[in-house]
C-alpha cells in the first residue's frame, strides 16, 4: 500500500492559551490561600497520622502476645502429654518428673513450668532466676500458693468453656525474696493413662520478657496494667519518679469497656520525654477472657504549629475562589470536554475492535486536530487489519514475536543458518477432482473447514506453518520460536501427524452426519539438516526453509498414497531420532522406497496411531474451534475488502 502524506491542520488559536490565561488568574488567588491552608491542616494531619501508627503498633503488640500464649499452651501440652508425667506427679515423684520436663522447658526457653497436685502444691517447679543465665533453672517442690490463684483454682474446677476448652491464663505475681515478679501463665489440666484427672500443669513467662518482646516487633514501648486497681505490673518505659503511670479508675473502665467505639488515648511523661498511648483490653483464650489493660505508647513528636488568625482569610479566600473556579471552569470545561468525551468513547469503541468509528471534525484548534488524526487512524488500521490477519494468524504470539524482531536488526535477511529440524508435509486428497465438479463456494468452504483445524494442531503441537500450495501444507519444527534437538522435534512433528489424523476423523464424522463424502490425508515427516531463513527484500520477506529434507518430506508424503486412503509416513532419520520414545505410537508397514530424485533408497516407517499424547484432545477441540469461527471471519473480511477494491 503506499504511503501518503498528510499535511498537519492549522491551528488558529491554541489550547494552551484557551486554557492557561484563566488560570493565570486563579493561581494567584488560590496560591495565596493555599499559604494559610496547609499550616492549618498539617498539625491535625500530623495528628491523625501519629494515632494510626499507635494503633497499627497496638495491634501488632496484640499478635505477639497471642504468639507467646500459643508458645506456652504448646509447652503445657507437651508436658501434659509426655509418658510417665501424669503417673509421676499423681505418686509426687518429683526426680522422675524432673527427668523428663527439665530437656523441654530448656528446648522451649520459657521461665517457670509447675506441676501441681490435686491439692495445687507443687510436685516440681522448674524456675529461671530473673536476670540469670540462659540455662540457670531451679528445681523446687512444695509451694502451695498456687492454690490461690483465679486460674489454677479453675484447672482443679474442671472449669471448661465449649469453644475454647479447658486450658486457662492469667497474670500472677511470684516473691522471689524481696523481688516481685509478675509471671503470664497458661494452665491446664494434668490426666493419667486411665482418664484420671490427676492434677495440673503451669508454664509461665515472666511479663517483664514478655513486654520487652512484644514492644521490639510493635516498634512502641508496652506497659501492662493489673485488671484491679489499674496499677502498673510491667512496662517498657522510664517513668519519672515524680508521676506514677498507673491508670486512673475512669480510664481503666473505658480502656476495658467493650462498648468503647474507640481506644482511649492519654498523655504521659517518662524519661523526659511526652508520651501518647492508646489502651486496649489484655485478652487471652482467643480473646474471650480479659486479665488486664495494655498502653501502646510513642514519643509524642511537636506537632506544626497553628495560625488560628488565618483561618477566617482563608475561608474567605476559599469561597471567592471556588465561586471564580465554577464559573470559569464551566466555561472552558464545557467547550474542552466534550470533544473529548467522544474521542474517549471512540477509542473504546475501535479497542473493542469497531473500526467503523467516526467522530466529528469540527474546530480548528488541537481537539479538532486531534479527531481527524483519529479518524485517519481507524480508516488506516481497517485496512491493515485485513493484511495483519493474513500474516499474523497462522503462527503462535511466541513465533511471531521472534520473527519481528528478527526482521527489525536485518538477521534473518543477511544469512541464512543451518540447522537439524523436521519437516511435515500434508496433503489433502481429493481436491482436484472436486474442484472440477463442485460449486466455487463450495470449494472454499471445504478448504475453509479443513486448514481451520489443520494449523492450530500443527502449532498447538510446536510446529510453524510455512505455506499453503494449493491443497497441501508444509510446516517446520525445532526452529521458532527456539530451536530444538532433532529429538524433540522428531517427537512433536509425528504427535502433530497422528493428531491431524484424529482431527480429520472427527471432521469426517460430521462431514457424515450432514450426508458429505469423507477428507483423506497424505502426511510425510522427515528429519535432517535444513537452511532457515528470509528470503526476500526489506520490504517483503518470507521466511522458509530448504534443503534435501525438504524434498525427502515431500516425496514422502508422496508415498502414502500408495498406502491407500489416509496415512502418516516418517523417514529413517525420523525414527531414528524417536529412539525410546517409538513405545508412544503404532507403527504398521516399513520398507526401502525409491523417492523421485534419490539414487539411494530411502527407509520409511507408517504411523498407525499412539499410546499417548503431547497435547489433551479437549485443548485441541477448543482451540480448533477457536480458529474454525476466526478463519471463517477473516474469508468474510477479505470478501468484503477486496469487493471496495
Amino acid at each position: 500500500m503506499a504511503s501518503q502524506t498528510v499535511s498537519g491542520p492549522r491551528v488558529r488559536f491554541s489550547l494552551i492559551w484557551k486554557i492557561t490565561l484563566p488560570f493565570v488568574f486563579l493561581s494567584m488567588v488560590l496560591g495565596l490561600g493555599a499559604t494559610f491552608l496547609v499550616n492549618t491542616f498539617l498539625s491535625q494531619e500530623e495528628a491523625d497520622r501519629f494515632v494510626r501508627q499507635l494503633v497499627d503498633s497496638g495491634q501488632q503488640a496484640k499478635d505477639a502476645l497471642v504468639r507467646v500464649e500459643i508458645d506456652l499452651l504448646g509447652l503445657e501440652r507437651l508436658v501434659a502429654n509426655t509418658a510417665g508425667v501424669a503417673e509421676s506427679a499423681a505418686i509426687g515423684d518429683a526426680e522422675d518428673l524432673r527427668a523428663r520436663v527439665l530437656p523441654q522447658v530448656l528446648n522451649a526457653g520459657e521461665d517457670v513450668l509447675a506441676i501441681l497436685d490435686l491439692n495445687g502444691t507443687s510436685v516440681l517447679t522448674i524456675r529461671h532466676q530473673p536476670g540469670g543465665a540462659a540455662e540457670s533453672y531451679d528445681a523446687l517442690r512444695g509451694e502451695s500458693y498456687y492454690a490461690e490463684w483465679t486460674l489454677v483454682q479453675d484447672v482443679l474446677q474442671g472449669v471448661a468453656d465449649p469453644v475454647v476448652g479447658d486450658k486457662h491464663a492469667g497474670l500472677e505475681a511470684l516473691v522471689l525474696g524481696d523481688q516481685v515478679s509478675y509471671v503470664f501463665w497458661v494452665a491446664g489440666p494434668l490426666i493419667d493413662a486411665q482418664e484420671r484427672f490427676v492434677g495440673a500443669v503451669l508454664v509461665g513467662r515472666y511479663l517483664d520478657r514478655l513486654t520487652a518482646e512484644a514492644a521490639v516487633e510493635a516498634g512502641a514501648n508496652i506497659s501492662i496494667y493489673a485488671l484491679s486497681g489499674g496499677q502498673v505490673v510491667s512496662t517498657t518505659l522510664e517513668p519519672d519518679p515524680t508521676e506514677s503511670l498507673s491508670l486512673a479508675p475512669e480510664l481503666l473502665n473505658q480502656a476495658l469497656s467493650p462498648e468503647q467505639a474507640s481506644s482511649p488515648l492519654r498523655s504521659l511523661n517518662a524519661a523526659r520525654s511526652e508520651y501518647w498511648e492508646v489502651l486496649t483490653p489484655f485478652t487471652v483464650r482467643q480473646g474471650t477472657e480479659v486479665i488486664g489493660a495494655m498502653g501502646i505508647s510513642l514519643v509524642r513528636l511537636p506537632l506544626a504549629s497553628q495560625q488560628a488568625d488565618t483561618i477566617p482569610m482563608a475561608v474567605r479566600l476559599g469561597a471567592v475562589a471556588l465561586v471564580l473556579v465554577v464559573l470559569i471552569g464551566l466555561l472552558i470545561s464545557t467547550s474542552i470536554t466534550r470533544p473529548i468525551v467522544r474521542l474517549v468513547e471512540a477509542s473504546t469503541d475501535v479497542a473493542l475492535g469497531k473500526l467503523d468509528t467516526r467522530v466529528p471534525e469540527a474546530g480548528r484548534d488541537e481537539i479538532g486536530a486531534l479527531a481527524r488524526t483519529f479518524n485517519q487512524m481507524v480508516a488506516e488500521l481497517r485496512e491493515g487489519s485485513i493484511y495483519r490477519d493474513l500474516l499474523g494468524r497462522s503462527v503462535t504470539p511466541e513465533v511471531r514475536d521472534r520473527l519481528r524482531t528478527s526482521f527489525s536488526d536485518g538477521a534473518l535477511l543477511l544469512k541464512g543458518q543451518r540447522v537439524q529440524a523436521t519437516i511435515l508435509f500434508a496433503d489433502f486428497r481429493g481436491y482436484t477432482a472436486m474442484a472440477e465438479m463442485a460449486d466455487p463456494a463450495e470449494i472454499m468452504k471445504t478448504l475453509n473447514d479443513y486448514f481451520a483445524g489443520v494449523v492450530p494442531v500443527i502449532s498447538l503441537h510446536g510446529g510453524v506453518v510455512n505455506k499453503f500450495d494449493g491443497d497441501s501444507v508444509m510446516a517446520f519444527f525445532g526452529i521458532l520460536p527456539q530451536y530444538l534437538p532433532p529429538k524433540v522435534s522428531s517427537l512433536q512433528a509425528t504427535h502433530a501427524g497422528v493428531a491431524l489424523l484424529e482431527y480429520l476423523g472427527r471432521l469426517n464424522a460430521r462431514r457424515s452426519r450432514r450426508g458429505l463424502p469423507a477428507f483423506e490425508m497424505g502426511i510425510g515427516i522427515s528429519t535432517g539438516t535444513v537452511i532457515a531463513g528470509g528470503l526476500g527484500s526489506q520490504e517483503r520477506v518470507h521466511y522458509t526453509v530448504v534443503g534435501d529434507t525438504v524434498n525427502i518430506a515431500q516425496r514422502i508424503q508422496g508415498i502414502s498414497r500408495q498406502l491407500g486412503g489416509t496415512a502418516l509416513v516418517i523417514s529413517e532419520d525420523t525414527y531414528r531420532n524417536l529412539g525410546n520414545i517409538r513405545r508412544q505410537f503404532d507403527f504398521g508397514r516399513k520398507g526401502a522406497a525409491q523417492l523421485k530424485g534419490k539414487l539411494k533408497e530411502v527407509m520409511v516407517y507408517e504411523v498407525l496411531g499412539r499410546t499417548t499424547a503431547l497435547i489433551g484432545r479437549k485443548e485441541v477441540e477448543q482451540t480448533v474451534e477457536h480458529y474454525t469461527g476466526s478463519w471463517t471471519h477473516l474469508a468474510e473480511d477479505i470478501t468484503q475488502h477486496l469487493r471496495r477494491k
